[in-house]
């Protein structure tokens, strides 16, 4: 659209394109063929699904119990703590 309608949420939305380019065709086939390529995925996927809702099953009493110490929420990152 060349003129926005509604709220604005960012400057971000003061960003937009002229014209219609050739990369953006290029992107657009791009997401085109991997949604299609998903798509054709969903048969094997339903197989699959069916094959594990076929299996055995095991009831929750069968799992080991869970440690106190693992039912307690993780500790918040300290800062710079996230990748050192």
């Amino acid at each position: 659209m060349k003129k926005g309608a509604g709220k604005k949420s960012s400057p971000l939305d003061d960003i937009r394109p002229e014209h219609w380019t050739g990369q953006f065709t290029t992107e657009l086939l791009e997401l085109l063929w991997v949604l299609e390529a998903t798509i054709e995925g969903y048969p094997a996927q339903t197989k699959l699904l069916d094959a594990v809702v076929a299996g055995p099953c095991f009831q929750a009493d069968e799992l080991p119990p869970v440690p106190e110490a693992m039912r307690k929420p993780p500790k918040p990152p300290r800062e710079g703590d996230l990748f050192d």
